[in-house]
């Protein structure tokens, strides 16, 4: 399955273009980017093209790339924000979000930081229906939700560096997102072998349920081509 990171600050023509090529958007919530219109917008567009839409919360400042995490009362409320608002415009559309997928900071605090990992995990318990969520594969988050009964899909990305551990190279640091032409002869390579080339040439042994290509990427739509075919060639 492949998703991308959408309905954030990228033209509603990208947006159509983009939801033409995946299987499940991964929609903002209008507070680390976009709007509450756009994020409606966003949905309406996913239901034109049959796309499975998933809601996308994340940090309020610095495009929900920041340094600085919620307590877990914040992140509580936060979730509890975000999620109420996207569900009320995916309700208002006639459909709701069929998996979360935490955004920047939150994604990755929750693989190293234990309590906002149960806090996570206690809030995805407690809706009904009962929601899914994407995780980093083979990561920390994805074991303990999997071990708390959640439906947990684990996801692999097209457009970040790794690290030999299997975390992803922080956005900070050069190289974390990758050129297209990189990002595509990685793929080929994980494709025909099951390993991802990590940052020092490392191979890293990765299973996937879905995969990600941000939509904000240099490339993005070249690349989700790229792996369409790649996709088609492989069956």
């Amino acid at each position: 399955m492949l998703n991308c990171d959408l309905g954030e600050n990228e033209s509603l023509e990208q947006t159509e273009q983009l939801l033409a090529l995946i299987d499940a958007a991964n929609i903002g919530c209008g507070y680390h980017a976009g709007s509450p219109d756009k994020t409606r917008a966003s949905i309406e567009r996913a239901l034109k093209y049959g796309v499975k839409i998933g809601a996308h919360p994340g940090l309020a400042l610095e495009g929900g790339r920041g340094q600085a995490l919620p307590t877990p009362t914040e992140f509580r409320d936060l979730l509890e924000e975000q999620i109420a608002s996207f569900q009320s415009s995916a309700q208002a559309l006639g459909t709701r979000a069929s998996y979360i997928k935490l955004h920047g900071s939150l994604y990755h605090a929750v693989e190293t930081q234990p309590t906002l990992a149960a806090v996570y995990i206690e809030f995805l318990q407690q809706q009904t229906p009962a929601i899914a969520t994407f995780a980093l594969a083979a990561g920390q988050f994805a074991r303990m939700a999997n071990k708390a009964g959640l439906c947990v899909l684990q996801e692999a990305f097209a457009d970040r560096a790794y690290r030999p551990d299997g975390s992803l190279v922080p956005r900070v640091e050069q190289g974390a997102v990758l050129p297209h032409g990189e990002a595509q002869s990685r793929l080929k390579i994980w494709f025909q072998t099951g390993q991802i080339p990590s940052c020092c040439g490392q191979p890293i042994t990765l299973s996937a349920d879905t995969l990600c290509v941000h939509g904000d990427s240099p490339g993005a739509l070249e690349l989700i081509h790229d792996i369409r075919f790649a996709l088609k060639s492989t069956k």
